[in-house]
């Protein structure tokens, strides 16, 4: 019998690879469950050879957008790349880039416009993002004279959570904690939870990266933890344990 404790990643698979390395690396066993997928959009895919060349910076939303669509921009050395986040900055150096920016106290678009790179310079700036995105920071950053073209290249599919994956390690008492990233994944989990997860779900450790999250999870009376991403999450309860 597998007696390592489970934590279930609400995440697209295209964005879960590194989470799952860290599960394993704090002796974890990941669970993916996919609540919705990506599907990539190629016109916009095959516009960013052309696009990313005229550019001086390039922002990333996610990783699923590093993994989706790095190898069809610009290798150019001169481009500067806009991280999100930790997560984001280190699936962009997996494909070579240099010049890598983010936010060290956040992973967010408020995070990101604090960066100092955005009152030193003025340009032209391409957002690579999934269709529909938010528009908050694209409003900020044209306030504050850039030029600004967005790269819509996927499209999020919300897809039936299969369940099943997780039921016998719920049933042995293996599951134990629960990683999500947007608000999306807290209204999948409790929408489609069936009855009966639903004791199981209550005695899960939730763990989050931003207060949006962590408010969305307040009302359904579940233990949170804010943690700065997966790994030191991770880190910081393996420390507890020992």
């Amino acid at each position: 019998m597998n007696t390592l404790p489970c934590l279930v990643l609400m995440r697209p698979q295209l964005a879960a690879t590194a989470d799952i390395d860290c599960c394993i690396r704090y002796g974890w066993q990941p669970i993916l469950l996919e609540y919705l997928q990506l599907q990539t959009q190629s016109a916009a895919l095959n516009r960013l050879s052309g696009q990313s060349q005229s550019q001086n910076i390039i922002f990333w939303v996610s990783p699923s957008a590093v993994h989706i669509a790095a190898n069809y921009v610009s290798r150019s050395d001169k481009l500067i790349h806009v991280a999100v986040g930790a997560a984001t900055a280190s699936a962009l150096s997996g494909y070579g880039f240099k010049q890598i920016v983010y936010p060290e106290n956040g992973h967010d678009s408020e995070a990101v416009l604090h960066l100092p790179v955005w009152q030193q310079r003025k340009g032209k700036l391409l957002f690579i993002r999934g269709i529909g995105g938010r528009d908050w920071l694209i409003k900020q950053l044209h306030q504050l004279g850039w030029q600004i073209e967005v790269a819509e290249v996927y499209q999020r599919n919300p897809v039936p959570i299969n369940w099943s994956v997780i039921s016998t390690q719920a049933e042995q008492g293996n599951l134990k904690a629960v990683y999500m990233t947007t608000t999306a994944a807290v209204q999948a989990w409790f929408t489609q939870l069936p009855p009966d997860l639903y004791a199981v779900s209550k005695s899960l450790l939730y763990l989050v990266h931003h207060p949006r999250i962590d408010a969305a999870l307040t009302g359904y009376g579940v233990q949170t933890l804010h943690v700065p991403d997966l790994c030191r999450g991770l880190a910081l309860l393996h420390s507890r344990s020992i």
